[in-house]
């Protein structure tokens, strides 16, 4: 199950340093919107907080452990989310994903239960049937573009879990949001002159006609459920505690876009690794078919499968679907030994910290199986955390993780998968770490027939 770095961090002295390249006028914004991901690491390389001018905006990049635990884990309370991510207010709202405080809170403890252990032996029933379905479509030695379908999946199962169904219509909707909300990000991290914040006109447009028509789906889906015994999803929750129809919206709208993406890509992540190591797919395939048999992992396989583990969390060090966390000061607040005031903002790179030789050996290399428990009990507190840590642990992680699990079982077993294009597949920054282009071209093999699986599942 995934590692959620949780744990009170003892402060001490971090070095500090000033980024050694800046603009006049935007400050060293250009090299963290041009190769953010490089500027990330060449920040780890200097010093373990780094401090630089983001156009007007100070800016630390921290990626000494006990730092970012003085930010997550010991003084929560003294930051707010960034300002990038207050700006997508306009698309998520006041939910878990932007909103802080108190309203924060009473949401998180509202929802906590629907992604709790409980369900997730039926949600990965759930996870199984609609990866069958999926690849009713794949033909033996065709090439293919896995990415729509694994972006397509993924929203049919966060939305099942979240609301109990899952039609065309709430897909279209979905699809055009997350399309809307790269278009976003971009906008908000551009730098070009005259307005970099602004929101260009035709994407508002199609902003505002998406959200209403997400808000007829569900208005007409609680009236629905209005005539139905209580249940204990997502909805069910939120409607059962008496919040406002905004709530419900704004919640609804986060869940459905962090939910789905981020599972996408870390199962696209974790396919384009395994054909470029194909010694790991072969191991991992003969783990799965000794245990399993052909068969969808259930929630309890997941325990018994120690490669399959460690091959999920090795994808989440090298390509973490998050892959930043950025906070804004609220009030002075001591970080690494250093007094940082209020309003200047804060960055974490998961990206950086995860790739760094001083916590992993081979670090930009693949190794599913430096995952020992031995080896997760010597790491460090904050030098692997995916899934953010502290009281703002993603409330998906369990889920996120089991999902991911549970398909790249299901595939690995069944096909053999092979890049179209061997050239090294592009990580570009967005609302998630995505592939350059959203495609996945692979190669579909199979290894075991349709048929005989479905007479073992039966």
């Amino acid at each position: 199950m995934p590692l959620i770095a949780r744990d009170y961090v003892p402060t001490i002295p971090v070095p500090l340093a000033n980024f050694p390249r800046a603009e006049w006028i935007v400050g060293s914004a250009r090299y963290l919107t041009n190769d953010g991901l490089g500027f990330f690491q060449e920040c780890e390389r200097i010093a373990g907080m780094v401090k630089a001018r983001i156009l007007h905006k100070t800016a630390y990049i921290i990626t000494e452990p006990c730092a970012i635990a003085d930010v997550l884990v010991n003084s929560p309370n003294c930051f707010v989310k960034p300002y990038v991510l207050r700006r997508l207010r306009v698309l998520f709202g006041d939910g878990l994903l932007t909103s802080n405080g108190d309203h924060w809170k009473r949401n998180r403890h509202l929802v906590q239960p629907a992604f709790s252990a409980e369900p997730m032996p039926e949600f990965l029933k759930f996870v199984g049937y609609n990866t069958e379905d999926m690849v009713a479509s794949w033909r033996d030695g065709e090439v293919r573009d896995l990415y729509p379908d694994f972006v397509d999946l993924c929203m049919r199962n966060i939305t099942i879990m979240m609301f109990g169904v899952y039609d065309e219509v709430l897909g279209n909707v979905t699809r055009a949001l997350a399309a809307i909300s790269h278009e976003l990000v971009r906008a908000v991290f551009s730098i070009k002159p005259p307005r970099p914040f602004f929101f260009p006109r035709n994407l508002k447009r199609a902003l505002n006609y998406q959200l209403g028509a997400l808000d007829g789906y569900l208005g007409r889906l609680i009236e629905e459920r209005k005539q139905q015994p209580p249940r204990g999803d997502f909805l069910g929750l939120l409607m059962a505690s008496g919040v406002d129809y905004q709530t419900i919206r704004d919640e609804s709208v986060t869940m459905l876009l962090a939910g789905h993406e981020t599972s996408a890509a870390a199962v696209v992540w974790c396919l384009y690794l395994l054909a470029r190591h194909p010694q790991y797919a072969e191991a991992l395939a003969g783990e799965l078919a000794a245990h399993l048999g052909g068969k969808a992992p259930s929630y309890e396989d997941l325990e018994r499968l120690p490669l399959l583990r460690g091959t999920i969390d090795e994808t989440m060090r090298l390509y973490p679907p998050t892959h930043r966390i950025g906070r804004s000061v609220k009030t002075p607040v001591m970080v690494g030994g250093h007094m940082l005031r209020a309003g200047v903002d804060i960055l974490l790179p998961q990206w950086a910290v995860h790739r760094s030789p001083r916590w992993y050996d081979r670090p930009e290399e693949f190794i599913p199986e430096r995952w020992t428990p031995e080896f997760k009990h010597s790491l460090p507190k904050f030098t692997y955390f995916p899934f953010s840590g502290g009281p703002r642990t993603c409330v998906g992680s369990h889920l996120s993780w089991s999902e991911v699990a549970a398909i790249i079982g299901l595939l690995v077993q069944r096909y053999r998968l092979t890049l179209a294009d061997p050239r090294p597949l592009k990580p570009v920054e967005g609302l998630t770490l995505l592939p350059a282009g959203s495609r996945l071209e692979m190669r579909i093999q199979t290894r075991v027939a349709r048929s005989q699986t479905e007479q073992q599942r039966a």
